[in-house]
Formats: structure tokens, C-alpha cells, sequence
């Protein structure tokens, strides 16, 4: 759940109960991860504080993980992300997960007098702190440009052992190398087609090999813009009104002007899923077989469906596509199949769809 997944001129404080019923929903159908993100300036990047969002939806649920995705480090004392996460792990007996990034909208830092060319190597100075407070080797003493640490240390440790799951939007480093390849992180990257996941997971590789570290492609998350409905017309027509956003035009690749045809622009670019239950599939497939294969596919909440139209675009998801990736269709199909072959069943030899 990005913050600009909001429009802009609705009701936030309606906005916030929706999106808390929304996960809340998510946890009903079985979903395994919600991330909740960050922004402070723009008025439709309304969630300000994902740890807040994070607390608040876990009185809700059951069982789904919540990670802030993502966290942006120049702009908070690494040592108070990193109590606060503890924390939150603790509250929520292991489903809180820390997600980090570097920032991307240039207000944020501006207008609280920071400049935000330094962020890339903010976030890389902040990452490493974190790193050290939660793995919690030894008191960490560190002194860089904006913060300072004098033999600090946590006064909880992680519920989740040996600390709660870190995953790393980006490189957050000014020498170019993967940074969940050197913590041996997870990492959070845009499904833009399969060669760029294959390269990108190349990188995490190589930089986890240059610092002794080891990665999983379990702990590897991809992430994209996902609409189906019983139809593929009615996925695109469910998306036209709303895409040409900021984030619509990024999908599309397109102008305002190219107007109603930029749901299938972003379809014909790769930039987005659109489409029925059997679409995503083969999508889907398709980036696990290009890429070498992932751990966790991630929707890309951007607001280019409205509310109805969304939550059925997840129930289809739900009943269709998961069991697909799951095992669950295999199980069942092998089964039925048999009762068929044997006669063991009323179908009298006809296979049911």
C-alpha cells in the first residue's frame, strides 16, 4: 500500500478506516503480507507513519505479516526506527516486518531543511546502524554527518529471532552494491519484466558474495500493479477512468492525451497485469521463470480501480490464481481426476469443471 494509492480531494479520515478494513479483508482471504509505506507531502500520500498504521491494523487481524514498505531513513534517527520496530514486533508477536528505503519525494526533505541529494548516503549510514542495533553484536558507537550513537543498545530484543525481517527497497548505498546482499537482507524490487529481475537478483547475489553474506530468493519480493476481473474488457474499463495519474501515466508510459487507451498501453509495456484470473497467471509465471523464481509477489496498490471494483479484483485473485501457485489446483485436480478414472464418484465418467 503505497501512499499514492489515495486520490486526492477524498476524505482522509475516511480514507484511513478503509484501508484498516482493507487489510483486515486481505487477512480474511489469506493473504500473507500487507506493506504499509511513507510520504509527508503531496496530499494523497497521506500515511505518515507506517508504524502507526502497522498497530492499528494488527487489533484487526489474525495472522497476516505487516511490514512498513517502506520506512525512508534519512528523514528518522535510525536509533528510534529501530526501538520502534522492536517494539511493534513485540506487540504484535512477530507479524511486524521493517521495510526500508531512501525517499522519493523531493518535498519531504526540503521542507524539513534537508537536502535530498544526501539521502542515498544517509540511508546507507542509517541501514547500517539499524543492522548493527537489532543484531545486537555488541554497544554500537557511530558518528556520521547527522546522527551520533554513544555506546547505544536496545532495551528489547526482537520477539522474532534472531530479530524481525529487514527488507531493502533499492541499493541504499553509494558504492553501488546491493545492500540486502551485504547484511544479507531481503529485498523488495518492481516486477518490470523478467530480464530486469534476473539482473537485479545477479546483483544482490554478487554483492552478497563481496561481503560474506548469504541471501534467499525466499526473502526476495516482487512487486507490480495487479487488476483482474471476469474479463479482461471489464479489468481495463474497471482501471480507464482513473489512470491518467501520476501513477497510471508511469504504468502507461503515456501523455494525458493518450486518454482511454492507457490501460492497455500498460499492458502492451509490461508496466502492469490487467486483465482475467488466467492473465495474472501466466504473468506471473512467466516473471518466476525469467527471473530464476521469488518468494512473494506483491500488488502494487496505486488507486487506478475504485474501491468495489478492487476488493473483487483480490477475491478473484484469491479463488483463481493462488491455489495455482500454492499446490492447492494439483492436490485437488490429481483427486478428482482419480474419483473420475475409477468410477468412484457420481460424475459417471464425465470430469466436472
Amino acid at each position: 500500500m503505497a501512499p499514492l494509492h489515495h486520490r486526492w480531494g477524498e476524505n482522509p479520515t475516511l480514507a484511513f478506516q478503509e484501508d484498516l478494513a482493507f487489510i483486515e479483508y486481505l487477512d480474511y482471504l489469506g493473504f500473507d503480507e500487507a506493506w504499509i509505506g511513507e510520504h509527508h507531502s503531496g496530499a494523497i500520500e497521506i500515511f505518515a507513519s507506517p508504524e502507526v498504521m502497522i498497530a492499528a491494523a494488527a487489533q484487526r487481524t489474525k495472522r497476516i505479516m505487516l511490514g512498513s514498505g517502506v520506512i525512508d531513513l534519512p528523514l528518522h534517527h535510525p536509533f528510534m526506527v529501530a526501538d520502534r520496530m522492536v517494539m511493534l514486533d513485540n506487540l504484535t508477536m512477530g507479524r511486524a516486518m521493517l521495510g526500508v528505503g531512501s525517499g522519493a519525494l523531493k518535498a519531504d526533505f526540503t521542507m524539513i531543511g534537508q537536502n535530498p541529494d544526501l539521502k542515498t548516503q544517509r540511508s546507507a549510514e542509517g541501514l547500517e546502524a539499524i543492522v548493527r542495533l537489532l543484531r545486537a553484536e555488541e554497544p554500537l558507537t557511530m558518528k556520521t554527518a547527522w546522527f551520533e550513537l554513544k555506546d547505544a543498545r536496545l532495551q528489547l530484543s526482537s520477539f522474532t529471532k534472531p530479530h524481525l525481517h529487514i527488507a531493502v527497497a533499492g541499493s541504499s548505498s553509494e558504492d553501488q552494491s546491493s545492500a540486502a546482499g551485504r547484511y544479507g537482507l531481503g529485498q523488495l524490487s518492481a516486477g518490470r519484466s523478467p530480464e530486469s529481475l534476473k539482473d537485479q537478483w545477479a546483483w544482490v547475489e554478487e554483492s552478497a558474495q563481496q561481503h560474506g553474506q548469504s541471501v534467499s530468493r525466499e526473502d526476495w519480493r516482487v512487486t507490480k500493479f495487479v487488476h483482474v476481473a471476469q474479463t479482461r474488457q471489464a479489468a481495463l474499463d474497471d482501471c480507464r477512468e482513473r489512470f491518467p495519474t501520476f501513477s497510471g501515466l508511469q504504468l502507461a508510459g503515456g501523455r494525458p492525451e493518450d486518454g482511454d487507451r492507457m490501460p492497455e498501453m500498460a499492458v502492451e509495456r509490461g508496466g502492469a497485469v490487467i486483465g482475467t484470473p488466467a492473465d495474472a497467471i501466466e504473468h506471473i509465471q512467466c516473471l518466476l521463470d525469467g527471473s530464476g523464481g521469488f518468494g512473494c509477489f506483491l500488488f502494487a496498490m496505486y488507486g487506478l480501480a475504485d474501491r468495489a471494483a478492487t476488493m473483487r479484483s483480490f477475491e478473484l485473485f484469491t479463488r483463481h490464481v493462488i491455489p495455482h501457485f500454492n499446490g492447492q489446483y494439483a492436490t485437488m485436480s490429481a483427486n478428482h481426476d482419480w474419483v473420475v478414472a475409477t468410477g468412484g464418484g457420481p460424475y459417471m465418467g464425465r470430469r466436472v469443471v
